[in-house]
């Protein structure tokens, strides 16, 4: 059934029973993706469909996970197909974001919090470097020492944090 908001007052089933609208919504949900144009094309409006999944009446939500789940599928084909036939110019960022929107556990890009260890780590060599400034302006230092000094503290601090981040039996 072709998405189209000029015919769909065609498409809207005679009479008034329920199953036969909810068949329609359903069916047309299948290709449109669109709870809103749904609706309009099974004669009814979106507050019937927020009803329907509320009172669960003929099992209507798992008939709509089932067609949502069709119309997922429906989109990754799509999204298969387009990047077989894909040319370098061609931009998929439409599909992206509609596979985004109906799929978004399998294809919406996971962030990842960091633990902030590297922020850590650099605030405190940055603290170092400047005590040791402070010292070495009092005292002669050879530029080979520093950097050994700057080294071993590098590494002193590296091993502090990962120890503090292993310490409950993880390594990180």
């Amino acid at each position: 059934m072709p998405y189209s908001k000029k015919n769909s007052k065609a498409q809207i089933v005679a009479g008034d029973d329920k199953v036969t609208r909810q068949e329609t919504f359903l069916a047309s949900y299948s290709v449109t993706g669109s709870i809103n144009v749904s609706a309009e094309n099974a004669g009814v409006t979106r507050h019937a469909y927020n009803n329907w999944m509320q009172e669960d009446k003929d099992d209507f939500r798992v008939r709509f996970n089932a067609v949502r789940e069709d119309f997922r599928e429906h989109l990754q084909d799509m999204a298969i197909d387009r990047v077989k036939a894909q040319k370098p110019g061609d931009n998929p960022v439409l599909l992206i974001t509609l596979l985004n929107a109906h799929w978004p556990e399998k294809y919406r890009p996971n962030t990842v919090v960091s633990d902030g260890t590297a922020k850590e780590v650099m605030a405190e060599w940055k603290q170092w470097v400047k005590n040791s400034k402070k010292e070495n302006t009092s005292r002669e230092v050879p530029a080979e020492v520093e950097e050994r000094e700057a080294e071993l503290e590098a590494k002193q601090l590296f091993d502090r944090k990962f120890n503090d981040n292993t310490t409950d039996g993880e390594s990180k």
